[in-house]
């Protein structure tokens, strides 16, 4: 009986520690989409001085295989000194269905000057290809001057 109590408490130590060491993926529901998080890309940003990148935030992609939605954001990153202050968004989904059918189902979009994330922008994508288009501004003046930008063509073809 004390073998087999040691065997199930030293799985659970182990379980527990493999749960410790993997990052928990975006919660769907914080941005308003439902399902499990597909992909996550950094969005580049261009510094108008030094020519260098750098980044403030991502895209994130969520995939409801019970209903075949996608859903994603233009999250800013919680560390970034533009976290919570508004600045330029853009954020725009379509699948390989829109050039032929441009209902809703297959094309949205967000743009505006948000504080936390543009979106959600939601899309039918069962066995469908979807390609994302993304661009973000560092600045909280007016005009909406995007020097970041990101191009995703083909993703999440589940």
């Amino acid at each position: 009986m004390l073998k087999k109590t040691l065997t199930v408490s030293l799985a659970g130590v182990a379980a527990m520690g493999l749960h410790l060491a993997v990052p928990p993926a975006a919660d769907a529901a914080a941005y308003g989409c439902s399902g499990a998080q597909v992909g996550s890309w950094k969005v580049p940003m261009k510094d108008k001085l030094n020519g260098g990148t750098y980044y403030i935030s991502d895209v994130k992609l969520f995939y409801n295989a019970r209903t075949g939605w996608n859903c994603a954001v233009l999250a800013k990153r919680s560390g970034h000194q533009r976290y919570g202050e508004k600045t330029p968004m853009y954020l725009e989904m379509y699948n390989s269905r829109w050039a032929e059918d441009n209902y809703k189902n297959n094309y949205d979009k967000d743009a505006g000057r948000f504080k936390y994330h543009a979106g959600p922008v939601k899309v039918y994508g069962k066995n469908i290809c979807v390609s994302i288009h993304a661009k973000h501004g560092d600045h909280t003046g007016p005009g909406d001057d995007y020097n970041g930008r990101l191009d995703l063509s083909g993703v999440a073809c589940d």
